[in-house]
């Protein structure tokens, strides 16, 4: 990947970019990598546009930078005060992972984090996601005390410039 020129960019969820997102959930633990402990089995659309609804959420799809009705991934910024929030449900499509693309997701989703004035973000990932760890931590994230509300996670934090 040219890391000098975006490849993939970030538009506002639509209700019918989740049939393709959660097409790539194809067993239980796909589901609970993307979307926690919570996730039911099968994990259907309507679930994740569920899961982008409220106030507190700006959920996001990523595209290809030239063709903005290509889904090829997905992230939710979510606010949890004023000036904190954390980013949920990130996924890339199965054609794009492990071609340098997640440390750009992230890097645009702490851009959106930003503009919403958040000042540190947070993520939860599952433990053995080592693929995640790794990105995460690229990305300037770092391992912070468990989340009082969700133990089960390895709970990551950096702030956001």
């Amino acid at each position: 990947m040219d890391h000098g020129t975006a490849q993939i960019a970030l538009r506002p969820f639509r209700a019918d970019d989740a049939e393709t997102v959660v097409a790539w959930f194809r067993t239980p633990e796909d589901a609970l990598a993307v979307a926690g402990t919570g996730a039911p089995w099968p994990y259907r659309a309507a679930d994740l546009v569920a899961a982008s609804t409220g106030d507190d959420r700006r959920p996001l799809t990523v595209t290809p930078v030239d063709d903005p009705d290509d889904v090829v991934g997905h992230v939710a910024v979510v606010r949890v005060t004023p000036t904190t929030g954390r980013l949920a449900r990130i996924v890339l499509a199965p054609r794009l992972r492990g071609r340098g693309h997640s440390g750009e997701l992230v890097a645009l989703a702490v851009a959106e984090a930003r503009a919403l004035g958040l000042t540190e973000l947070a993520l939860f990932v599952v433990p053995g996601n080592t693929p995640a760890l790794r990105a995460y931590a690229a990305a300037g994230f770092v391992r912070a005390a468990p989340d009082r509300e969700h133990p089960e996670y390895v709970r990551l934090v950096r702030q956001v410039a």
